[in-house]
Parts: structure tokens; C-alpha cells; sequence
């Protein structure tokens, strides 16, 4: 099991929106002494996902509830029919998705990922976070309480520690 101050984000994005948040969730991950890394889904090695303590996993959906070009290999992978149901059971997670409300699959492709993390044994640290390009206030609405939450969160399941 990898060290518990790391955390791992991820990103599938088809604009460069879920890339630059999850960036961000990086840099921002620095205040809370983690050290890890930030990589588009596909070129993760997927094989050290069952290493991770805590990880981040921001996407997008596109068209008609696609996932982006830079995600579908590790979807494929996580829908294998042969990995074990306990193969994550060592992984908190948290999903953050990107969509617009307008499209009757909204955040299909976040909402599927959450359900899929968890049937492999992936123990959620909050609820998928929906955010929706059509909200006056955009992807800050839903993505500020929810990364703040995810932040408390992960201080309570890895203390700081003190120095």
C-alpha cells in the first residue's frame, strides 16, 4: 500500500475544463503536505490503481454520455468482467464530474465511474460531485463545497502531520 500523505488525480477531459480542475486539485493538494501526481486516466498506469490510498478522478461527459478520448482505455479496463469485486477495497475515492444539464445524460459518465469504483470495493469519501456548465455560477458552484468537503474529508482519514 502506497504512502498515506499521497493522492493520486485523475482526469478524463475532452476540453481541457476537467484537466485545468484537476491541476488545480494538485496544486491545491500541496497546503495539505500530500505529494503525488496529476495524469489524464489513459496515461495512468492502471495497474497501480489497487496500490492507491486516496484518489481524485475528474471527468467529463460529452455528446450523447461519452467519455472523453483520454479515458476510455481505463474504462475499458475497469469494466473487465474479471477484476475482482475487492480489487479497490484499499482506495478512497472521490468522483468530480463536468456536464451541462441541458443534455439528458447528464454526468452520465461520472455517475457510472462512482458506481463502478464502488462495485470494485472503492470506499467513497463523498457523494459525486455534479457539476453543471449551466449553473449561474458554472462548475464553482458544485466544485468549491465539494473539494472543500473532499478536503476535510481526507484530513480525517490522514491526519497533517504535526511540523
Amino acid at each position: 500500500m502506497s504512502s498515506p500523505r499521497k493522492l493520486t488525480i485523475l482526469y478524463g477531459s475532452q476540453s481541457g475544463t476537467a484537466q485545468d480542475l484537476a491541476e488545480q486539485i494538485w496544486r491545491d493538494s500541496k497546503l495539505y503536505h500530500l505529494r503525488g501526481s496529476v495524469a489524464a486516466m489513459d496515461e495512468y498506469d492502471i495497474g497501480q490503481l489497487i496500490e492507491e490510498r486516496f484518489v481524485v478522478l475528474v471527468c467529463s461527459t460529452y455528446g450523447q454520455g461519452e467519455e472523453p478520448d483520454n479515458m476510455k482505455r481505463f474504462w475499458r479496463f475497469l469494466l473487465r468482467k474479471s477484476l475482482p469485486l475487492d480489487s479497490l477495497r484499499g482506495m478512497w475515492f472521490g468522483v468530480l464530474g463536468l456536464g451541462d444539464s441541458r443534455y439528458p445524460k447528464f454526468n452520465y459518465v461520472a455517475k457510472r465511474l462512482h458506481k463502478r469504483l464502488l462495485q470494485l470495493g472503492g470506499q467513497a469519501m463523498l457523494p459525486v460531485g455534479l457539476c453543471d456548465e449551466q449553473h449561474d455560477l458554472g462548475y464553482g458552484a458544485v466544485f468549491m463545497p465539494w473539494i472543500n468537503d473532499f478536503w476535510k474529508r481526507l484530513v480525517e482519514l490522514s491526519p497533517i502531520p504535526d511540523g
